[in-house]
């Protein structure tokens, strides 16, 4: 055997020389040959999930001969069994890691592609969502996922509606589960606060980075509300997406939907539907958080008309089952121009937005949520009420 790879070996070495220069280097026929051999591989080994880096390119003409190229290659690896060597890889590092537990690898929810008829094609992994504590104080949302860890609850039937007639206390909180992109991190975290230890109001949150209604194939929070809301049950749930939408798609067909067209705005009300419908069927009431005022004029012209389209869809609602929270009237108030300050009545200043302009703090986020926070006591019965606590 040994003889055997020494023969190899020779083979390879007097291939690789024969490429050489007389100065020693490599020639471009072997540098090139190399290249090719590396992509080729790589392709191969990669299988179906090479969709995902060529899904990302921004040019349309680009990312349309890109993917196809992913699906010739996806058909050769899949046909040859080479596709299953990463995934395996994958698999068995993820265990020896502990991030099966963690949602941010879960492929169960991360990149399912979908062919044209609108059928998943990725196989689902059974791995559960991971946890995270709450920051200090000045902290801001970051690019993980989380989602708190809960305390010994009263156990309920998950995936049944729970009752608005509920009679909530310390003892038998009102369950919230608050879910969408990165901008829920200081949100939950601030109603979190707000509500304070052993309040008779508990929060969930978890917050997905670059998620949104449009993109399902980058992240399927149809399949994620499924899962939660009928392994555990919630009383209400809070949903916050929009800040990554303004961007074209294609459509079942493969066109391209361009935003701020006709057929943009239905082919969104349609996802928007989807998502809520899916949650409604577990929850029996909803708040829909708006678009924030943002720093760059640019990319608040796009939430206000992000906005404008999700105050239509929850209008065809009724109130009493689904609520749209503009967050603008709070921070930075109703009219009123961005600004990352917010000053209390005793003239004392609050950091409320992070430095990129976009994400509320935590402190942000409890001075924001304080309407909501007001509504949910409003809205649902308390044996206690539950006491707002504000940032200092």
């Amino acid at each position: 055997m040994t003889s055997f790879f020494e023969k190899i070996h020779s083979v390879f070495k007097s291939a690789v020389e024969s490429y050489k220069t007389r100065d020693g280097s490599y020639s471009v026929n072997y540098v090139s040959f190399v290249v090719i051999l590396v992509i080729f591989c790589t392709a191969v080994l990669c299988g179906k999930s090479l969709w995902i880096p060529f899904s990302r390119i921004e040019n349309l003409h680009v990312r349309s001969a890109g993917l196809a190229a992913a699906d010739a290659f996806s058909a050769f690896a899949s046909g040859t069994g080479l596709d299953k060597l990463v995934p395996r890889a994958r698999e068995a590092f993820l265990s020896v890691s502990g991030l099966s537990e963690n949602i941010a690898w879960n492929e169960r929810y991360f990149n399912r592609r979908q062919n044209r008829a609108g059928v998943d094609i990725k196989e689902p992994s059974a791995s559960e969502p991971g946890t995270a504590g709450v920051p200090e104080a000045g902290t801001v949302a970051d690019d993980s996922v989380s989602v708190t860890e809960s305390p010994a609850l009263p156990v309920r039937v998950p995936g049944t509606v729970s009752s608005l007639h509920t009679l909530h206390s310390s003892a038998d909180p009102l369950r919230v589960y608050m879910f969408g992109d990165s901008q829920v991190y200081s949100l939950g975290i601030g109603l979190s606060r707000l509500a304070g230890k052993n309040s008779p109001l508990y929060v969930d949150y978890l917050p997905v980075h670059s998620s949104g209604f449009i993109r399902q194939d980058y992240f399927s929070w149809n399949q994620m509300i499924e899962d939660t809301f009928s392994e555990s049950a919630y009383d209400t749930g809070i949903l916050m997406l929009g800040m990554n939408d303004y961007q074209n798609f294609w459509d079942d067909d493969g066109k391209v939907v361009v935003k701020e067209t006709e057929a943009w705005e239905a082919a969104y009300r349609k996802k928007c539907l989807s998502i809520i419908d899916a949650a409604l069927m577990y929850l029996p009431k909803i708040y829909w958080l708006g678009m924030p005022v943002v720093k760059n004029s640019t990319y608040n012209g796009h939430l206000s008309y992000i906005e404008k389209i999700q105050k239509e869809i929850a209008s065809e609602y009724s109130p009493d089952i689904l609520v749209y929270v503009p967050l603008r009237d709070t921070i930075p108030g109703n009219g009123k121009p961005y600004s990352d300050v917010f000053v209390t009545a005793d003239g004392k200043q609050i950091k409320t937005m992070s430095d990129d302009g976009s994400h509320f703090t935590v402190e942000g986020g409890q001075i924001v949520m304080k309407p909501l926070f007001d509504m949910l006591c409003r809205d649902f019965l308390f044996s206690e009420l539950p006491i707002a606590h504000m940032p200092e």
